[in-house]
């Protein structure tokens, strides 16, 4: 971190990703909302505590060397998944797979994803919360909400990474499901993946404050999702279904019509 003195008081503004705080990374998610189109901005003030009118209406030099210092954000992290953290002293670990993970684990993430569906950066502390626990301690033995307070200080690239692995471990349980599943319920898993792009298109279109061009992209996007939809029922109403497999009972009648018939003949021939 590097102190810098702004409109006469001294802050403090990250130098690099590991500098950057879960409730930086929060906060500035709650002022993008704020500011719409003026991203930049909002991650100065959430990640160095400048207040933000002061920034937008800064008219000396100091709001350029606070940019400077932050010059690090024109390269998004990249996470890698990771397993486990050493937080203030303590050893936090998440499963290794999500089958693993508790039911009460599951569910609660579930709900946490949901609860939070259009602002998942807010999840975020949450999330770690219930998926990363020290040693033995299961979901029972802490307060949820006070955990997720504490991980606000935890270093954003820790939590990236621990995301990082969640996500992952998702898509390869999704894609397993996936192939396991029937064509009915894979043509079911895809549609509703582009219905819910085109709720999140509308959703945003909907929101106030947003450019033209903003507005423009968006409209040819939920076009080209309308489109693709289009072209997805078309092709699933094309794929002819497998037959269905036969019963044992009308495996079982079938013989028995046979072995009657042939019984017939002999009395018939007899």
């Amino acid at each position: 971190m590097k102190t810098i003195i702004f409109n006469q008081k001294q802050y403090d503004v990250p130098e690099k990703w590991e500098d950057v705080k879960v409730g930086m990374l929060v906060k500035s998610a709650e002022l993008s909302e704020l500011l719409g189109d003026a991203p930049l901005i909002a991650i100065m003030s959430a990640y160095t505590g400048i207040p933000l009118q002061q920034l937008k209406s800064d008219k000396s030099k100091e709001a350029h060397e606070v940019m400077d210092t932050m010059s690090f954000i024109a390269e998004p992290y990249e996470a890698k998944p990771e397993t486990s953290f050493e937080f203030n002293g303590s050893t936090y670990s998440c499963p290794e797979t999500l089958t693993s993970q508790p039911f009460e684990d599951w569910v609660s993430v579930q709900t946490v994803l949901h609860n939070n569906r259009e602002h998942q950066e807010q999840s975020l502390p949450k999330l770690i919360a219930i998926m990363c626990k020290k040693d033995s301690e299961s979901i029972d033995d802490f307060d949820l909400d006070d955990r997720a307070k504490e991980f606000l200080e935890l270093p954003m690239t820790c939590a990236k990474d621990i995301e990082c692995f969640f996500l992952h471990s998702l898509r390869a349980y999704k894609s397993v499901t996936l192939l396991s599943s029937t064509q009915n319920e894979v043509e079911t898993i895809v549609l509703h993946k582009v219905d819910e792009l085109q709720n999140t298109m509308k959703t945003r279109k909907a929101q106030s404050g947003l450019s033209f061009g903003t507005r423009l992209l968006i409209g040819y996007l939920q076009i080209y999702l309308w489109w693709v939809r289009k072209v997805l029922v078309k092709s699933f109403s094309s794929i002819p279904s497998k037959p269905r497999k036969k019963t044992f009972k009308q495996t079982l009648k079938k013989l028995l019509n046979k072995k009657r018939g042939k019984e017939n003949d002999g009395n018939s021939n007899s």
